[in-house]
């Protein structure tokens, strides 16, 4: 009998840098940027970045002469784009729906951006809240050298085949990856995307290639390797915090990020992981590759983010250090990791140019998570944020013995994602929110470990309205039983108790769009499916 409980993510670099900003500042008025270079950066680095993220109370109106030079009609900001050479002003974050992130700005410069924090701090120009700007990275150490498959070892590890007992995806289920850029020619991403952002100026496509062709390229059909996701399809974006956005608009509900961009908590960031989770998204993080942020028990950010799931590596004795007795060979450890998955020494597929490659990094780690999640939503479409998660560490391997030195800070341990299927297929979600487990409720993933009393999958019918539109389910076997039917944020918009003489039902929804419906007898789940309101 397996009891969910949540584990709470603790975030302790937002602490240790969210309060350092403010000091930064006063600092500033006090000291020389060289002495605090030295005394503040090194633990806690603020990126070399040349971009800020501020807030402009109101849009500017913005010109540019024949040389490139902003131009301003608003004297006081055009002082302040003289004085720090600014170069570039733009919307950051376009593609959220949330008025306040409309109005963040990226501020790119030629110069200390330091100094125009300071000044923008210091004056009343209707700007407020300046942050260093991202400055994304990838978090993969490629080796020099491309090999055959040899040691393919990754997919065993995490019980692939035991996972695709219960489910080898389904195409309507869309998996996000945010990343550089991708051979979309590559014989195992054909047919695997729906869409792609465009222009992609990024020069490197294997990177984005091998992480999506492990999270879910094509499988099973004879060429290059399989993927965990199988079956689930693809978006594939460019890296920015505003494409997230998209992609979790677009419907891919979980979203691959398998690079960095900060080793300090933004608040800006921050807000953004929150639209996504809000509009049902799942986040998966690369943790950082040991080296990340000066040293592998430091934070990474937006891995360390709330409502993310941090990944970092093991190989294939479930080693967190690559080099066993090596503790200078680890990829990130510390209290923000969720869970472990294959990292080092990959087979990255036919991803790279030259061919298949041998890699290691917890980019590649992280869409071993990101395309099981997607085999969990093609079962129980209806799985929160908080369900995903709590699925997938109530079902990983602990490793701390194996790791004593790691020991509380590789997270719940392995990814199993036969484990991790199997307690999805077994249980019932929880359509309530907030998402929080306990045995012996009849909406939670209790008695995993006793199979459905029946299934009613063969019998059950949909079709639709042709006046109105509405789904109508029908069925042959007389039940009794509850029908439930959710929305794509997992709340409950449809709740009716149906008697044995009862066969069909139509279900009247307010919008088109995808829903989930459930049977449930006895707290037994005996069906559930995707519905859609076509028009």
């Amino acid at each position: 009998m397996h009891h969910f409980h949540r584990f709470g993510k603790i975030k302790r670099l937002k602490d240790r840098c969210k309060h350092l900003k403010p000091l930064v500042m006063d600092l500033l008025k006090q000291f020389s940027f060289s002495f605090i270079l030295l005394t503040i950066f090194i633990p806690c680095s603020f990126s070399q970045s040349e971009n800020i993220w501020v807030t402009f109370e109101e849009a500017p109106s913005l010109t540019y002469s024949s040389d490139g030079k902003i131009e301003c009609q608003n004297t006081s900001l055009q002082a302040l784009i003289d004085q720090h050479h600014i170069t570039g002003i733009e919307q950051a974050l376009s593609n959220s729906r949330k008025p306040n992130l409309q109005k963040v700005y990226e501020v790119t410069c030629d110069c200390d951006v330091l100094e125009l924090m300071l000044d923008i701090n210091s004056k009343n120009l209707g700007l407020s809240n300046p942050e260093i700007g991202p400055n994304y990275r990838l978090l993969y150490d490629p080796n020099d050298y491309f090999a055959t498959f040899s040691s393919d070892y990754a997919l065993d590890l995490i019980k692939a085949k035991g996972a695709w007992d219960y489910s080898h995806g389904d195409s309507n289920v869309i998996i996000g990856i945010c990343d550089a850029n991708y051979h979309l020619a590559n014989i195992d991403l054909i047919g695997k995307w729906l869409s792609f952002s465009s222009p992609n100026n990024n020069p490197n496509y294997e990177h984005g290639t091998a992480v999506a062709l492990t999270a879910a390229g094509n499988t099973d059909n004879g060429v290059g390797k399989s993927a965990i996701g199988f079956n689930c399809r693809l978006n594939l974006r460019s890296i920015s915090y505003n494409n997230v956005l998209d992609l979790s608009y677009a419907g891919s509900r979980a979203i691959n990020v398998s690079w960095y961009s900060s080793c300090f908590y933004s608040a800006y960031v921050q807000e953004v992981v929150d639209e996504v989770y809000q509009n049902g998204g799942i986040i998966v993080a690369a943790a950082g590759n040991g080296t990340t942020c000066a040293g592998p028990s430091n934070l990474v950010f937006p891995a360390s983010c709330d409502h993310v799931i941090s990944v970092t590596s093991i190989g294939p004795s479930d080693n967190h250090e690559q080099i066993i007795s090596d503790t200078a060979s680890t990829h990130q450890h510390n209290t923000a990791v969720d869970i472990c998955a294959p990292g080092y020494d990959i087979a990255t597929g036919s991803s790279w140019t030259f061919g298949p490659v041998i890699t290691s990094g917890t980019s590649f780690a992280a869409p071993y998570v990101t395309g099981t999640i997607g085999l969990m939503l093609a079962i129980r479409p209806c799985l929160t944020f908080e369900d995903v998660e709590n699925l997938l560490k109530e079902s990983a391997t602990n490793i701390d013995l194996l790791n004593p030195n790691y020991a509380g800070l590789l997270g719940a341990g392995r990814l199993d994602a036969h484990r991790t299927l199997k307690f999805t297929y077994m249980g019932i979600c929880n359509l309530q929110e907030p998402s929080v487990f306990s045995h012996g409720d009849p909406h939670s993933f209790a008695n995993l470990e006793n199979e459905p009393s029946s299934d009613l999958s063969a019998d059950i019918k949909i079709s639709y309205n042709p006046i109105n539109g509405n789904p109508i389910m029908s069925w042959m076997e007389k039940r009794e039983f509850e029908l439930i039917v959710s929305n794509i944020h997992g709340q409950v918009i449809h709740k009716e108790h149906v008697d044995e003489n009862v066969q069909f039902s139509e279900i009247e929804l307010a919008s088109k769009g995808m829903y989930f419906v459930q049977f449930i007898s006895n707290g037994q789940q005996m069906f559930s499916d995707k519905i859609l309101k076509v028009y």
